[in-house]
């Protein structure tokens, strides 16, 4: 049985008669407030005078990944809201700073558009992610590689075209500042790529400090 601070996603369980189920293509996140994300959508109409070939998040999709689970099936879903619940129970509700401005792997050969996520002086982000990820890889979940590094992706290259204009662009919000946004939650949620990009489904909910 589901600890009561996990909330399971009313969408989720409307389609159980409808479909199948199995392989489904998950990530636990922190959402992002509504006034960060229509910041992050004035940043991205910047970019985009650039005219590169890139393909923009939706705004109301920016969120900020701790784990990629890849497909799953539906029978492992409370295993991850309970691993998921476990690692809230020991961190309070916190804040997290938005601003400056990079790319994955590197400013010259920009794959990924990013902006930065910043901790709080407790180390609050850190300690989640380092908590929740071995929970994770007891039930056959391999984590990332290497270091992990917060951030809120805005956008992914898809194509060298203009590609100096793009690093002008990138480089001219390099330091630019968004602004704080609190963290009182996880979320397990489905993605499914459509016609449109991809659509996200909250799946569960586990709200942090929650005994």
């Amino acid at each position: 049985m589901l600890s009561r601070d996990v909330r399971m996603g009313g969408a989720l369980k409307s389609r159980r008669c409808a479909k199948n189920m199995d392989g489904i293509r998950t990530f636990i996140a922190i959402k992002i407030s509504q006034e960060i994300q229509e910041k992050l959508a004035g940043i991205q109409e910047k970019l985009k005078q650039a005219d590169a070939q890139v393909s923009w998040v939706k705004p109301d999709n920016i969120h900020l990944t701790l784990n990629f689970l890849g497909d799953i099936q539906e029978a492992q879903i409370p295993a991850i809201l309970d691993a998921m619940s476990a690692s809230a129970k020991s961190v309070a509700p916190f804040a997290i700073q938005v601003g400056y401005a990079g790319a994955f792997p590197n400013m010259n050969f920009p794959r990924v558009i990013w902006i930065g996520v910043t901790d709080d002086e407790d180390g609050s982000l850190k300690t989640l992610e380092a908590d929740l990820s071995p929970r994770l890889e007891k039930l056959g979940f391999q984590g990332e590689s290497g270091r992990f590094q917060p951030h809120l992706t805005l956008g992914r290259v898809r194509s060298q075209k203009n590609k100096s204009s793009l690093f002008r662009a990138i480089e001219g919000i390099v330091n630019i500042w968004v602004g704080v946004c609190s963290v009182d939650a996880l979320y397990l949620i489905r993605s499914e790529l459509k016609s449109t990009g991809s659509e996200y489904t909250e799946i569960g909910k586990v709200n942090l400090g929650t005994k």
